[in-house]
């Protein structure tokens, strides 16, 4: 009997906790009650803890850190490879965002396009020293809501004062879709990463259609070196030399990021095109006799890569316009369908959004001269 009894006891108190919650008043029916599905958070006389927002969100750097960073980044450092880290900053359209002055090593004239892209920058302090070391107390006076940078060392630096910095990992071309998708991901601008790598795969593309009927026998040979240390100084000249129809005469499977030779070796390549980093460096191959009888300097092929934001034969965002203008200056009749002018505009003002004038286009394409272009 007290079995039974206990039993409908507990019936009951379960019927109750499933019948419809009461709210006295507002919303209810003509029986008082209020069903579950239409409460929300204005339902008068209901109350709902909000869920506090969120101020900060974490990345993970290309080193496999996580970084932690506030929902906006605003300020911005570069420390290390600065003409390069600031490219990826100008790429996606926040030069204004950058607060920190590249090392003297940096502050030459052929780099003086950051006028442009980033002016703040001409009295901005500062923070590393020329080994690409970062000054810490710089940094720390300068509080960047992050600071970019090619070395896990020094973002280790800066991680133990409280400062969240982001490895960044280059060496291959591909890589730079990557690091790309990255910064935009850092700078909350990943629509406008995503237009960049779109434009990357879509130029080499077009560049590889008009490569490709070029017969392999007819493909120019060509030398990217500085003659001043007699050196090819940048292994990323092999992927570009190949995509834009030419044979780099360096590219002997090397891994390294330079290479030293001398003259002799040079003399055995007989480069029918040899491209410089600097318009005085095509002097200095005019000027040597001992390269006189080059096919490249006969024929009268030499030429200086390009500087904007970079050195256009170096590891840049703008390496789409490297490999572009290499090939219209190898393989000029294969590539006569390519309009520079007209892609060089459309780079800078889609891309970096910061169009330019015809006579800045005019300049940064002209042989003959010696950066900075006259603005």
């Amino acid at each position: 009997m007290r079995f039974a009894n206990a039993l409908r006891f507990l019936l009951g108190v379960l019927a109750v906790a499933v019948l419809p919650l009461t709210v006295a008043g507002c919303g209810a029916d003509e029986g008082g009650q209020v069903p579950l599905a239409s409460i929300t958070a204005t339902t008068p006389g209901v109350r709902i803890a909000a869920s506090p927002s969120p101020t900060s969100r974490t990345v993970t750097d290309m080193a496999g850190r996580e970084v932690t960073l506030p929902l906006e980044v605003g300020r911005v450092a570069t420390s290390g490879s600065v003409p390069v880290l600031n490219s990826f900053v100008y790429a996606l359209g926040a030069g204004d965002r950058l607060v920190s002055h590249p090392a003297d090593r940096h502050s030459l004239p052929r780099w003086d396009f950051r006028n442009a892209f980033a002016p703040q920058l001409a009295e901005a302090p500062k923070v590393d020293l020329e080994d690409g070391t970062p000054i810490v107390e710089a940094l720390l006076s300068l509080q960047p809501d992050v600071t970019l940078t090619f070395d896990t060392a020094a973002a280790g630096l800066l991680e133990s004062v409280g400062l969240a910095a982001v490895v960044l990992r280059w060496q291959n071309p591909e890589d730079v879709k990557e690091v790309m998708a990255l910064v935009g991901e850092v700078l909350g601008a990943e629509e406008r990463a995503a237009a960049y790598i779109a434009y990357f795969d879509e130029t080499l593309v077009r560049v590889r259609v008009l490569a490709d009927r070029v017969p392999d026998a007819e493909k120019p040979r060509v030398l990217y070196f500085n003659p001043q240390n007699q050196s090819q100084p940048h292994l990323i000249a092999e992927w570009w030399i190949t995509a834009a129809g030419g044979v780099s005469v360096t590219d002997d499977g090397r891994t390294t990021e330079s290479m030293s030779f001398n003259v002799e070796q040079l003399l055995e390549w007989n480069p029918d095109v040899i491209l410089v980093p600097q318009l005085a460096d095509v002097a200095r191959v005019y000027g040597d006799p001992l390269l006189a009888e080059l096919p490249a300097v006969v024929g009268e092929r030499v030429y200086p890569l390009p500087v904007v934001a970079h050195t256009w034969g170096n590891r840049t965002t703008e390496q789409p316009l490297t490999v572009l203008w290499a090939a219209v200056m190898l393989n000029p009749e294969a590539f006569a369908s390519i309009d520079l002018h007209a892609e060089v505009s459309r780079f800078y003002a889609e891309i970096f959004d910061h169009p330019l004038t015809s006579d800045e286009v005019d300049s940064i394409l002209d042989v003959t001269t010696e950066p900075p272009y006259e603005r």
